[in-house]
């Protein structure tokens, strides 16, 4: 069957094939809206997200088990800004938080098949919402136009990164992430030229990769209860400044490229204040392990 979801900009077409549908959204440019505001909800499945110069600013493209709910798809104009809300709805996110800690230690032998695959366009700005219960993501934003940037995981486990080296279009006003049970790795944090990074870890584990080069001045506020840290730098490119703020049960490691200025705080062999791509890390850790790297 083919059903219509969004009137006018948001089309569902659905083929059932070898026990799967396969389903296709798009997001069409228009005059009527300047910005996208777009939220993603995954499921136990796995979601790829690139970039595309297709003239259409979203395209999704799915295959999902033919005993799987269908998703949820919402667009509403607001104020010259385009909300699309994209949930892909999967039955197994209804288990208990239990069931989803055991899934998460012991793993899951009966791994829901659902692939989603999210094609961006540079053609307009765009607010980026990421939902991730369980399962995969894999995100590309190389040459994209985002202002802000919101990435939650529950036991999923995600990459994001800049694959073709390619800077964000614009200053990113803010980059959040928030890491429950699982694991995010953000490779190249620096050409998203965001200006406000904020990061909070409860059990999981965070990466985070400053090796390439810093266009603006970044403040990174992170939070870690029980779960990691690690920072991966190059100190010889970017002046960074690191304040802790830890307890007796935390670790902490810091390499010897930086140097210990007052108690808990760290300047690198490039530090200067008045820099224009100052790095400013500020880490608030309880139990957890805070780790940072050099080349």
């Amino acid at each position: 069957m083919c059903r219509l979801i969004f009137l006018g900009l948001l089309g569902l077409a659905g083929l059932s094939s070898y026990g799967q549908i396969k389903k296709h959204f798009t997001v069409e440019n228009a005059n009527s809206f300047d910005k996208i505001n777009l939220t993603l909800s995954g499921g136990s499945g796995t979601c790829y997200i690139r970039p595309t110069p297709n003239n259409n600013l979203v395209n999704v493209y799915g295959t999902v088990e033919s005993d799987t709910p269908g998703p949820r798809c919402e667009s509403v104009l607001d104020r010259r800004i385009q909300m699309v809300n994209v949930n892909f709805i999967d039955g197994k996110l209804e288990e208990s938080s239990n069931r989803k800690v055991a899934f998460r230690v012991f793993g899951n032998d009966t791994q829901n098949q659902n692939q989603w695959h999210v094609y961006l366009s540079k053609k307009k700005p765009i607010d980026l919402n990421l939902n991730y219960g369980m399962g995969n993501a894999f995100v590309d934003l190389s040459g994209l136009s985002v202002e802000k940037l919101n990435i939650t995981t529950g036991s999923a486990d995600v990459s994001i990164g800049y694959v073709s080296g390619q800077y964000n279009q614009m200053e990113m006003d803010t980059f959040c992430i928030r890491v429950d049970l699982g694991e995010l790795e953000a490779r190249q944090v620096s050409l998203s030229n965001a200006r406000n990074i904020i990061a909070d870890v409860g059990f999981g584990s965070l990466y985070l990769d400053f090796t390439e080069k810093s266009q603006v001045k970044s403040i990174v506020n992170a939070t870690v209860g029980a779960g990691n840290l690690v920072v991966n730098a190059n100190e010889s490119i970017n002046p960074m400044i690191i304040y802790i703020q830890n307890s007796p049960l935390c670790r902490i490691k810091i390499p010897k490229g930086f140097t210990e200025i007052r108690e808990n705080v760290f300047v690198n062999s490039q530090y200067d204040q008045d820099a224009e791509n100052l790095i400013t890390f500020n880490i608030d850790v309880t139990m957890g392990n805070i780790i940072f790297k050099t080349f």
